[in-house]
């Protein structure tokens, strides 16, 4: 789980102001800091070489999260031609394999702008009437604005996530910054795709953009010029961006298993869609169910083959993000070994447990990988899983998109990214990050993503849209929260149906933690990674032949239930491995 902070890309269109004359100017530089830290910083060099003006703006982040450091980098050029036409190429690098591209806009044609992703197809986006594309122009509208002090609205391009971007802003007065006595303040609002924020801005009438601040998620974000003083540390500012996306969740010991839950939001909930597996209730409550099973008729769909229906089609097709026609995926298929006449479900099944074994190094530090690149290097967390489950379904004729919003995992609410596939006329979220088809109840869905672009993603409208809200548990099912569990003699049953039995065990519940025999912690978790497992010692039970794998270290216990349920145990010895292997019986609510 994570957020994906595409703070260069976003902002680009914006930090940078200078001098709009046709003379070469200074190498200008600036520093970002969020939440209080040093994060990052900016550049712009302008030159003139053979009648062609270049303007390059290169912009750096490096974040922490969960003490792993993540970097991104943006390198933009534009260039300008004596006739007027301008050409753009872009270089995104969040991850091993950059984001890259080029565009080109000509005077004869001004209401387009032609687009050449890397890996992806040609694009052709309609220019908005007074929309600014040289770097420039906008710099000269912020500081005329400055002069005059006048309100101002610009639209641009973020060539890297190929959005639209808004700036409406309204001058608050003059307000001195150390070294440039002439400053003015200007506060207001920048929109781009779904996501928008509040923006302070000071401009120079001669020196052009100094200052912007914004907030992202609940935290400060602030660029400015590298000759102005750094701001004073304030308390709270060593919490990094990551870490304040999370929430806290009371314990529950079958989390993963239940079926329905009931949420209320504290705060200012968000504006959330709703379908069949998020219900919206009155007074801020929402109702979570996970996907019902698929009828005979969805069982039985297969994939699609020839020409897609209209409404079928974005969500079959190609991008930068998921290049899925790239030889590179013959290989993966290869592997798969798919036999033919496979239904839609049983393609997301095997799909969604195949990219949870291909991806073994579960990395938190990859920015955003295509799945090209995933393909090519198995490693990343919840969006590289879901880029490369995408873009296999899509090839295997599944229709398939993301979906970004909040996922509930042990005792944490975060951000995440998981997928949904079409079944018949509804969309079934399936889980890779961790092999779960269908995916857990507990999870909030913010929107939807064709993967179209980096844009679509949409991760800063989950950052902004979580810093608002707390989400408080209240039931499950029909029962309040932590109280549709029953202990009856040595079983234990859950409120989903499913239960264990240990013959001869105790069981006890007590603030949400269960334990057996007074000794062993007993969790339902979602499926163990290799990273997780490595050092354990497979074991099997001798009458059951259920597997199991212990760690002689931790004496943890992680149990195979089957049908996509696990169980950890914890302060378990191996002999009493063996014993709960083979003695713990666990049938479900269908056995």
């Amino acid at each position: 789980m994570r957020a994906f902070l595409l703070f260069a890309a976003a902002l680009s269109g914006i930090l940078l102001a200078q001098d709009a004359s046709v003379q070469d100017a200074p190498v200008r530089t600036y520093r970002q800091w969020v939440g209080g830290q040093e994060v990052g910083g900016a550049s712009q060099e302008t030159k003139t070489r053979s009648g062609v003006r270049e303007v390059r703006n290169r912009e750096w982040l490096s974040i922490s999260r969960l003490g792993q450091e993540i970097r991104q980098e943006v390198d933009q050029t534009a260039r300008r031609a004596p006739d007027g036409a301008m050409t753009f190429t872009w270089r995104l690098q969040l991850s091993k394999e950059p984001f890259e591209g080029r565009a080109e806009w000509s005077p004869s044609d001004p209401h387009a702008l032609n687009l050449h992703p890397l890996n992806g197809a040609a694009l052709r986006t309609q220019v908005p009437d007074g929309a600014l594309l040289w770097p420039e122009d906008l710099d000269a509208r912020l500081m005329e604005a400055a002069r005059l002090r006048r309100p101002v609205k610009a639209v641009t391009y973020s060539f890297p996530v190929q959005q639209w971007s808004t700036l409406s802003l309204e001058p608050a007065g003059a307000v001195p910054l150390p070294g440039f006595p002439d400053a003015v303040r200007f506060t207001g609002q920048e929109t781009q795709g779904a996501s928008s924020a509040p923006v302070e801005v000071w401009i120079s009438p001669t020196a052009g953009e100094l200052r912007q601040k914004t907030e992202l998620g609940g935290l400060a974000i602030l660029m400015q010029r590298a000759e102005l003083p750094p701001p004073e540390a304030r308390a709270g500012d060593a919490t990094g961006f990551f870490e304040r996306t999370l929430q806290t969740l009371p314990p529950h010991p079958f989390q993963p298993w239940l079926q329905s839950l009931t949420l209320r939001a504290e705060g200012s909930p968000p504006s959330l869609p709703e379908d069949a597996q998020q219900t919206r209730l009155p007074d801020g409550r929402w109702r979570l169910s996970q996907a019902a099973p698929p009828s005979l008729a969805e069982a039985a769909q297969l994939p699609v083959t020839g020409l897609p229906a209209a409404e079928e089609a974005r969500y079959l097709a190609p991008s930068p993000l998921v290049p899925f026609r790239d030889p590179a995926f013959d290989g993966l298929l290869r592997r798969m070994a798919l036999p033919p006449g496979l239904p839609r479900w049983e393609v997301a099944k095997r799909v969604t447990s195949f990219v949870f074994d291909w991806i073994t190094d579960k990395d938190f530090t990859v920015g955003f990988a295509s799945a090209l690149e995933v393909c090519r290097n198995p490693r990343g967390d919840c969006t590289e899983h879901g880029v490369l489950a995408v873009a296999l379904l899509r090839r295997l004729g599944v229709p398939a998109r993301g979906v970004t919003g909040w996922v509930g995992l042990g005792e944490t609410l975060g951000l995440h990214f998981w997928v949904e596939v079409k079944l018949k006329d509804r969309w079934v979220p399936v889980d890779p990050t961790f092999d779960q088809a269908p995916a857990s109840a507990l999870r909030i869905k913010l929107g939807d993503t064709d993967l179209a672009d980096l844009g679509s993603v949409g991760w800063e409208g989950a950052a902004q849209a979580f810093s608002g809200v707390r989400w408080i548990p209240e039931r499950e099912g029909p029962t309040s929260w932590g109280k549709g569990i029953r202990i009856e003699g040595d079983q234990v049953t859950a409120s989903d149906g499913s239960s264990l039995r240990l013959p001869g065990g105790r069981w006890d519940l007590r603030q949400g933690t269960l334990t057996l025999n007074g000794t062993w912690k007993v969790e339902a978790v979602s499926r163990p990674g290799q990273a997780q497992l490595k050092g354990n010692r497979r074991l099997a039970g001798a009458r059951t032949f259920r597997q199991g794998w212990w760690d002689p270290a931790s004496r943890l216990l992680w149990m195979d239930l089957g049908q996509g349920r696990w169980l950890r145990l914890d302060g378990v010895t191996e002999t009493a491995a063996y014993h709960l292997l083979d003695q713990l019986m666990a049938p479900t609510r269908s056995s």
